[in-house]
């Protein structure tokens, strides 16, 4: 379903988060443009060459697991009815089980995936005695790919992880975070994601406004920000130049730093810094590669 031809929203079913490119040089989603910014080179491997990662962070996996739960727990609650806490605390252990594998690390010495485990546990434990069971909104879609042609060459999309209405009627999109810190209003934190994805739930609907809003597991807590016409012309604006800065790029350096112990290409990148402290992703993408010479391979 469209707003225009060529131009508006896209409503589709969801795509594996896996599915790996290279990306399409027009496609641009969020996440895409805040690699290019956090380090050029990271993008390049994962964009442009569409190398695989050779391993994913503990907390990544944490991250995907509470957002398929959570997609679950409002899925059930909009078919069949709310589910218990008791089938909530099954649906997260069968889901992590699922999610463990070879090429989950652990990056922080001292840290243990159990201990992922009990922390996704207490988000989703809190979340159901307090957010989810005071909500009385309506979902209207989970994990809903969005997507807004910006120019011939620029094309904005992203998954916004629940589009709903609140019990006044008002438009919404959520984007829950399991993060331990809260954002702030930067664009690369809360400035961008969550209200380009308003800008483009607009325009399915007939709304003059919309709320885009972060929900930090960990704090219970929900931060807003109104989004409306004139506001969601000016974010998609700015995302276009963000885009265009990055699909004009012609070189791409590294960018060490602390982020550089999550990276799954740091047993490749030239320029990695990893502190002994923060090994555990660097030591199983050497084990990794050295079991599959192919491993970094397109």
């Amino acid at each position: 379903m469209t707003g225009g031809p060529g131009w508006g929203v896209r409503y589709t079913s969801t795509v594996p988060p896996d599915e790996r490119a290279p990306t399409p040089r027009n496609l641009y989603s969020f996440s895409r443009v805040k690699t290019y910014h956090q380090c050029p080179l990271r993008y390049r491997y994962r964009y442009l060459k569409g190398l695989k990662e050779a391993f994913r962070s503990i907390e990544s996996v944490m991250g995907t697991v509470v957002h398929g739960v959570l997609e679950w727990l409002y899925g059930e609650r909009e078919g069949r009815g709310a589910p218990s806490l008791e089938a909530t605390m099954e649906a997260l252990a069968e889901r992590w089980s699922a999610g463990l594998g070879d090429d989950v690390a652990v990056v922080r010495d001292g840290d243990r995936a159990e201990d992922h485990h009990l922390a996704a546990r207490e988000m989703l434990e809190r979340f159901h005695r307090g957010a989810f069971s005071r909500d009385r909104s309506t979902t209207l879609a989970l994990e809903q790919r969005l997507s807004r042609r910006l120019s011939e060459e620029i094309v904005f999309t992203g998954f916004a992880d629940r589009v709903g209405r609140t019990r006044n009627g008002g438009l919404f999109v959520i984007d829950y975070k399991t993060s331990k810190k809260e954002g702030d209003s930067s664009e690369f934190s809360e400035g961008l994601q969550a209200p380009l994805y308003a800008a483009c739930v607009l325009e399915r609907h007939d709304d003059g406004e919309a709320l885009a809003g972060y929900h930090y597991l960990r704090h219970d807590r929900t931060s807003w920000q109104k989004v409306e016409r004139g506001r969601a012309d000016e974010l998609l604006g700015r995302f276009r130049q963000l885009a265009e800065e990055v699909a004009g790029a012609s070189e791409f350096p590294a960018r060490p730093g602390v982020l550089c112990a999550w990276c799954g290409f740091n047993a490749i990148c030239p320029s990695a810094e990893v502190p002994a402290g923060l090994s555990g992703g660097l030591e199983r993408a050497r084990e990794l590669s050295d079991r599959t010479p192919s491993l970094y391979e397109t």
